[in-house]
């Protein structure tokens, strides 16, 4: 029996009521109607609660304003955590983890960490990428780091950019604090258009931010139970597309790439596809030490620092927590 999805996404909309929604719930659950899962789709969307914020104390957050390279809309909030305010652990795939110190909340940071343009949805984690009035440290300009050709291309795609929020049309209010969880999906998203833009240009770390991205949207979309097993798979090409090109000129980049690939291959069930990787450590590894000998400056510090987190996983490749946390 062919399945007519024009049909089921208007019957999802009725349901629903959010084109996003609707994309959300098919990205999640194909194209089928299931009142179980409209449900979960909706508390998730309609979660009135601050989902960033839990527990007693003061609020670890503090707002600056910047504006934007790309539309000059000016007074745009940015979130930002005070020092010292959260403790900070990383889980598999590299994502923050937050808890509150001795005063202060506890702030899920990876929910409001996008500023959002509510102009022209220019969307980045980094301060940087935006205009800073005098700029915030010593010997900073307070211009946009974004290079001229990207920001006249994200010029031309506003329209683009907009289609990925479909129905919302008030902008300035959907990305305020508190952010749904829908929300913060969504601003990372508009964050992967940017630097596909980036990607356009050959930026460096282009394809490391968009794995990097999706590596948040999949962990915001599994603490609101949606499945996240189609943007893993996306994050996983944007790591082996960044290894591939060699997009990441740090080391200590590079090698969490290739970490981070195993992890990926690991929680996919690709167990001989994540040997393959941690054997490309093995040949990095013996290639540095080839290369000490002309130079003896080199080491292979960061090779092995990575290469033994990746092997640590594969030990601990059969436990069934393992990803709990992703």
């Amino acid at each position: 029996m062919t399945i007519n999805v024009a049909e089921v996404k208007k019957r999802l909309l009725g349901f629903l009521h959010d084109d996003n929604l609707v994309s959300e719930y098919i990205r999640a659950y194909g194209p089928t109607i299931d009142i179980k899962h409209i449900k979960t789709i909706k508390d998730a969307k309609t979660q009135s609660v601050d989902l960033s914020s839990s527990g007693t104390g003061n609020d670890p957050t503090f707002d600056i304003m910047v504006s934007c390279p790309v539309c000059n809309r000016e007074e745009i909030p940015c979130y930002e955590l005070r020092a010292k305010s959260q403790k900070v652990s990383q889980n598999k795939f590299l994502v923050p983890c937050y808890e509150g110190t001795t005063g202060y909340k506890t702030v899920d940071y990876t929910l409001i960490a996008v500023t959002v343009c509510p102009r022209c949805l220019m969307a980045s984690p980094d301060k940087k990428d935006f205009i800073r009035s005098g700029g915030l440290m010593p010997g900073d300009t307070g211009k946009s780091q974004l290079p001229s050709n990207s920001i006249m291309t994200l010029q031309e795609k506003i329209g683009e950019r907009k289609a990925v929020l479909k129905s919302v049309t008030n902008y300035e209010d959907y990305f305020k604090r508190p952010r749904s969880g829908d929300a913060a999906i969504a601003s990372y998203r508009l964050c992967m258009a940017r630097a596909a833009t980036e990607a356009s240009y050959e930026q460096p770390y282009s394809f490391y931010k968009m794995g990097a991205y999706a590596l948040k949207i999949a962990k915001i979309m599994k603490s609101i139970n949606i499945d996240n097993r189609e943007v893993l798979t996306d994050a996983l090409g944007f790591f082996e597309e960044s290894y591939r090109t060699s997009n990441c000129p740090t080391e200590e980049i590079e090698m969490q790439v290739v970490y981070t690939i195993v992890a990926l291959y690991l929680r996919l069930g690709e167990q001989k596809k994540a040997n393959a990787y941690i054997g490309a450590f093995s040949s990095l590894h013996t290639n540095r030490a080839n290369d000490m000998r002309d130079n003896p400056a080199l080491t292979t510090t960061i090779i092995d620092k990575w290469t033994d987190r990746a092997k640590t996983l594969w030990e601990d490749r059969d436990r069934d927590d393992l990803f709990k946390d992703e």
